[in-house]
């Protein structure tokens, strides 16, 4: 048709068709070009927007962070990972929250006087290097008033140091050195609180918490026990331990004659009998090595064993009742179970009830065990009652020197029988131990026959350095042994508890 011409056609005929479109590719790179320039310039911006808000956060959080490791909650958190550097802070802290809340407390260093006095001092510093340079522990004895209860003070003080980072370490109530009978239970007018306060590991206090109107003569430290262990590690001589058997029957004249004698001696005291309890009661503090001392320990706790947990807590401050004492106390008494077990001829031979038979294992074991120990007062070690049998079986013996390692329990061997193995088994668990070496009055009240049996007892000490015996609360012991221990000892022998002779007789051999 004329007129109509294909596209190609006219694209060909018109002469400005190809500039135009070449124009436009042209105008279309030149955009392009542009618009990367301008994502380019985006992308920077959004880049350099991003480094300072980062750049803010990180002076923020900084800022935060320097502020808050100068807050007490942050030094006692850096005190915790390991910073030493932030003892003093956090010392400093806790003191001005026990101000707060004690007003008896002595906040700061010990004053000069304090110091010249030393561990006899109410107020004491505990140096600490492990914890600083400069770091000591401040030990305070501090008189409460009011009705408050010592639960209620204890949760007071808590809160306080909770407040400034710290926390309450360990609690523990302080009994007299010899209480009564009426006094096993918690008494608010007499004991005392002890208090180690600071983060994980690291004590900053220790307070001990008492009533305003008692005023406990206290030994901040070891010192108590120490050089009169020192004394006592010191002598050369031959050392004799005189264990009696069989308390608890009754109180009678016998009993009351050796409890007054002018030594030291141990009470092997049998379970669940009328007077049990009673003769339990009259164990008095020994003479034993730093870190063995007895501490206050109900129903069988075993030597040392609060002492071991309040270490195992961070808190290594030592602190005793009791006025430091320049020589040893010549009435010391010791406290063991003499447990019942099975003996040859058993039933028509018969050990009382709950006895340790023969085949137990150490669950039945340590049942029986802890229901003799639950009512009696700071035992620290078990003998055999009879036991023939029991000591004789190397099974049963295995399995109870394992209950008495759980126990921390020492164990004596009264050898009822030439085939017992249970020193030997005693040996092998690693538990202090001995064995007997004479019945002084075994079925036998003669004068005469206890002395030459004490006699053989002496020369063994005098020969070998060490020598343990056992006797009963008879009238004829107690006769000779008021008679002839005042003697002997004049003559160079020393007599001692069981646990001082267990550990002198480590002490000796080294270990």
């Amino acid at each position: 048709m004329r007129g109509v011409h294909p596209p190609l056609e006219i694209a060909a005929l018109n002469p400005f068709f190809g500039s135009r479109k070449k124009s436009s590719r042209g105008r279309t790179s030149a955009g392009k070009s542009g618009g990367k320039r301008v994502r380019r310039k985006r992308t920077q911006s959004r880049r350099l927007s991003w480094i300072l808000g980062v750049a803010c956060v990180v002076v923020v959080l900084g800022i935060g962070l320097l502020k808050w490791s100068r807050s007490g909650s942050g030094q006692a958190a850096l005190l915790t990972l390991g910073s030493d550097k932030m003892f003093a802070e956090v010392q400093a802290a806790v003191d001005d929250a026990l101000t707060g809340v004690l007003p008896g407390f002595a906040a700061g260093p010990v004053t000069a006087a304090a110091a010249e006095a030393g561990a006899r001092a109410s107020d004491f510093d505990w140096a600490a290097p492990s914890l600083g340079p400069q770091a000591a522990v401040r030990c305070r004895l501090v008189a409460v008033t009011g009705g408050e209860t010592f639960w209620e003070w204890q949760q007071k003080i808590a809160t306080a140091v909770e407040a400034v980072g710290a926390r309450v370490l360990w609690g523990e109530r302080l009994y007299p050195d010899r209480p009564a009978a009426d006094q096993l239970k918690p008494n608010e007018d007499r004991d005392l609180l002890r208090l180690d306060l600071g983060v994980t590991g690291r004590p900053t206090h220790t307070l001990l918490l008492h009533r305003s109107d008692t005023r406990p003569d206290i030994l901040w430290g070891e010192g108590k026990g120490t050089s009169a262990w020192s004394q006592l590690a010191r002598e050369d001589a031959p050392t004799v331990a005189i264990l009696i058997d069989d308390w608890g029957f009754g109180r009678t004249e016998a009993c009351g004659w050796l409890l007054d004698l002018d030594a030291p001696f141990t009470l092997a005291v049998l379970p669940g009998l009328a007077y049990s309890r009673h003769f339990a009661l009259k164990g008095t503090d020994l003479v034993l090595p730093p870190g063995q001392e007895q501490g206050s320990r109900v129903g069988g706790a075993g030597p040392d064993r609060g002492r071991k947990a309040r270490l195992a807590a961070g808190c290594f401050v030592d602190v005793r009742l009791g006025r430091s004492r320049a020589d040893i106390p010549s009435q010391r008494r010791e406290i063991m179970l003499h447990l019942p077990m099975e003996p040859q001829g058993y039933p028509e031979t018969d050990p009382g009830p709950r006895a340790i038979m023969v085949g137990m294992d150490d669950v039945a074991i340590a049942a029986r065990l802890d229901e003799a120990l639950a009512p009696l007062h700071a035992v620290t070690g078990i003998n055999n009652h009879m036991g023939s049998a029991a000591t004789s079986d190397p099974a049963t013996m295995k399995a109870l020197m394992a209950v008495l390692r759980q126990r921390d329990l020492f164990f004596i061997d009264s050898l009822t029988s030439s085939s017992s193995v249970a020193y030997a088994e005693a040996v092998k668990a690693g538990l202090p131990s001995a064995r007997n070496r004479i019945f002084l009055d075994y079925d036998n009240e003669n004068h005469a026959t206890i002395k030459a049996n004490l006699e053989v007892l002496v020369r063994t000490a005098r020969t070998s350095g060490f020598a343990l015996g056992i006797g009963h609360p008879h009238r004829a012991t107690a006769e000779v042994l008021a008679r002839e221990i005042p003697r002997l000892q004049k003559e160079g022998v020393r007599f001692v508890t069981v646990s001082e002779f267990l550990a002198l007789q480590a002490n000796r051999e080294g270990k």
